[in-house]
């Protein structure tokens, strides 16, 4: 579609304008030299169908056979028709519109007598609130008519231009559409939502041999005026590609949905990705594309350890100018720590907790995924962390292994085996903060066992498969008392939270230029700007 600039701005109002007004009145004025102008482009281009903006013209002027300029379309055999917004479609839109204004001329009608009377005082409270209602509906006024004058009509030019390219019948078309270039911006928008290239001319009028004539007729008879076409290139879309590198035999659904959410116009995905497979896979990404192509890696799968090696020889394969952020979020393990822990502060505030700091901190299950990035930013949040599982060994050396990961200035992550109701009640009962981040159906902390637990405790619970870590505990939960002295928060609450983490965490990915890793450490500064207006940085 060729969008061409009408000769003269081309007038739109609600209520057309009394014929006396403006120096043409409704007279529609189209020169010779744009006509000629018009014919060169029909000639270079072979439009097969041309559509103009129909504006303030009577349907007498546009079904006139003595129209000239329809006639450049008629000899060549291209259809043309005027688009604009139905008569019936804008009786019924511009009604509302219509009674505002009605209503502005009472208001102005009120505030003109005041004058008449001589009774205009600043301080009268009733001549303020007529003065700032009066403003106040201009504005609201202007901004309608706006969108009815641009976004409304141009929405139904479009729906005209699309009716008749059907009526073509053939695959590929080329269109002229004659507007006034105000209309530019959003038919081009309208355009590339629907897939259809579009390309800009604008005219630019020359004066020439214009110098040192002093009367109309010297102008017109000695001067020319040459109407000039300037073409404007669109900036080409460059699609936004996330590569997505998944551990697992099955790519998620989840975060292959969460891609397109967020804007990117692919998502490819890699299951069953290993650190061994990514330098050839990244050559070929990074030099298939322009430099500067909006690109995205992601890595997730439910292998946490592979995923951050996948990551590091992701960061290794790149070569400058190809350089492009890794969004890191193993089965969500990033995004959903980082909003467990930033709902973990928001609820302690309320209850005279101001940080985490030498808090006790209990990540029951800790052992998988979510439990282990939540526990590296409570450390580095000053919190003392004790994560548990049913195999000492393992988890102490788990935890010797976060405590290294979350960096000399955070506190030590200590590992505690719990295999009984009495063993998890002397680990919880003098925590501050519990986190229930095991396994999907396995309860375990009992009724009985809460009910023992003293006061003054928040608990987080991420299972939404019943039963639940924690009983008595509702994924609905947000700062509820459930047991006395014992505030819930439930997988719903914290859900959502990390739903408009990772959708941030990706939109702030598709802009951003350069080698940068997005990790727990940028997740959990989003999950804070979400909840406190403000960002907390734990970045060691």
């Amino acid at each position: 579609m060729i969008l061409i600039e009408s000769e003269f701005p081309i007038d739109w109002v609600i209520s057309p304008l009394p014929e006396e007004e403006g120096i043409l009145g409704n007279i529609f004025f189209i020169s010779r030299d744009y006509m000629q102008f018009i014919e060169g482009l029909v000639k270079k281009y072979k439009p097969d169908f041309v559509v103009e903006d129909k504006g303030m013209r009577s349907n007498e002027e546009i079904l006139s056979d003595e129209d000239e300029f329809t006639a450049i379309f008629k000899r060549g055999g291209i259809s043309y028709r005027m688009v604009d917004i139905p008569e019936y479609a804008l009786n019924y839109i511009s009604s509302p519109i219509l009674n505002k204004k009605a209503l502005i001329k009472k208001f102005s009608g009120e505030i003109e007598e005041y004058k008449r009377r001589g009774q205009v005082h600043y301080n009268d409270p009733h001549f303020q609130q007529l003065v700032m209602w009066y403003e106040y509906l201009k504005e609201d006024l202007k901004a309608q008519e706006e969108e009815l004058r641009y976004k409304i009509r141009e929405s139904w030019m479009m729906m005209g231009i699309l009716e008749l390219a059907k009526k073509q019948q053939k695959k590929e078309l080329t269109a002229f559409f004659i507007c006034d270039k105000r209309n530019f911006d959003g038919i081009v928008f309208l355009a590339n939502e629907l897939d259809i290239t579009s390309e800009i001319i604008n005219i630019k009028k020359v004066a020439k041999e214009l110098e040192e004539k002093n009367s109309v007729e010297e102008v017109i008879k000695s001067s020319v005026l040459e109407i000039m076409p300037i073409k404007m290139k669109k900036k080409e879309k460059i699609d936004k590609i996330l590569y997505f590198f998944d551990t697992d035999e099955y790519c998620s659904p989840f975060d292959t949905n969460m891609g397109y959410d967020a804007g990117f116009d692919v998502v490819i995905p890699y299951c069953k990705m290993t650190a061994e497979r990514v330098a050839k896979l990244i050559q070929d990404a990074m030099f298939s594309r322009k430099v500067g192509a909006p690109t995205v890696f992601f890595v997730g799968g439910s292998d946490v350890e592979e995923s951050e090696r996948i990551a590091q020889e992701v960061l290794k394969s790149m070569v400058p100018p190809f350089e492009y952020p890794i969004i890191i979020d193993p089965r969500g393990a990033h995004t959903t720590a980082s909003a467990i822990v930033a709902k973990t502060l928001e609820i302690a505030k309320k209850h005279g907790i101001k940080d985490l700091s030498n808090k006790k901190v209990v990540c029951l299950g800790g052992t998988g995924p979510v439990g282990e990035i939540a526990a590296i930013i409570a450390s580095k949040l000053n919190a003392n962390v004790f994560i548990t599982s049913r195999r000492e060994e393992y988890v102490k050396d788990l935890a010797k292994s976060l405590t290294i990961k979350a960096g000399k200035k955070a506190k030590k992550i200590e590992g505690v085996a719990a295999n009984s109701d009495e063993d998890y009640y002397e680990i919880i009962k003098d925590a501050d903060i519990i986190w229930s981040v095991g396994k999907a159906g396995i309860q375990m902390v009992s009724k009985e066992i809460m009910n023992k637990l003293p006061k003054n405790k928040i608990v987080v619970d991420i299972n939404l498969v019943p039963p639940y870590g924690v009983e008595g505990i509702e994924p609905n939960f947000h700062d509820e008392e459930f047991y006395p002295g014992i505030y819930g928060i439930g997988a719903l609450d914290i859900g959502r939270l990390k739903y408009k983490v990772e959708s941030t965490l990706f939109n702030k990915a598709s802009m951003t230029k350069g080698k940068t890793i997005l990790d727990y450490n940028v997740a959990f500064e989003i999950a804070t700007e979400v909840l406190f207006g403000e960002i907390i940085k734990i970045s060691i």
